[in-house]
């Protein structure tokens, strides 16, 4: 089951109150809501401020799964860039947008943002091998 899609994303914001600002314009946009999971400047350009957000998707099927958060994205910005793992026991997707690769966002200050979904339980993402 694909429970939340997890995001990242790079915004100029000067704080944390920006950014839930930022975040706030974002939620407007989509059908369910964005909580901030985690804050800290950018290490590579301290103008910006990365952000880890998640939000509601409980779909069944990747197919659905994927196609929700397409949706979802696409509200936000235009064009993504998919990924997807070739694992025949789970199912993983990412996306990215970038306004360095020409993505533009809806959002002002939005510079970068990245999606994953997995049907993964948390805290099971990382498969050792020896």
């Amino acid at each position: 089951m694909f429970e939340t899609i997890r995001w990242r994303c790079h915004v100029h914001v000067g704080d944390r109150r920006g950014a839930g600002r930022v975040v706030g314009r974002m939620e407007k946009l989509l059908p369910c809501p964005l909580e901030i999971t985690g804050y800290e400047r950018y290490w590579k350009f301290p103008e910006l401020a990365e952000l880890q957000l998640v939000s509601p998707l409980a779909s069944a099927t990747p197919e659905h799964a994927l196609l929700t958060t397409l949706q979802r994205a696409w509200q936000i910005a235009t064009p993504w860039s998919l990924l997807s793992s070739g694992a025949s026991t789970h199912h993983e997707f990412n996306g990215i947008a970038s306004a360095n690769s020409g993505a533009s966002f809806s959002v002002p200050g939005v510079e970068w943002m990245e999606f994953t979904l997995t049907d993964r339980q948390e805290g099971t993402f990382m498969d050792v091998q020896v």
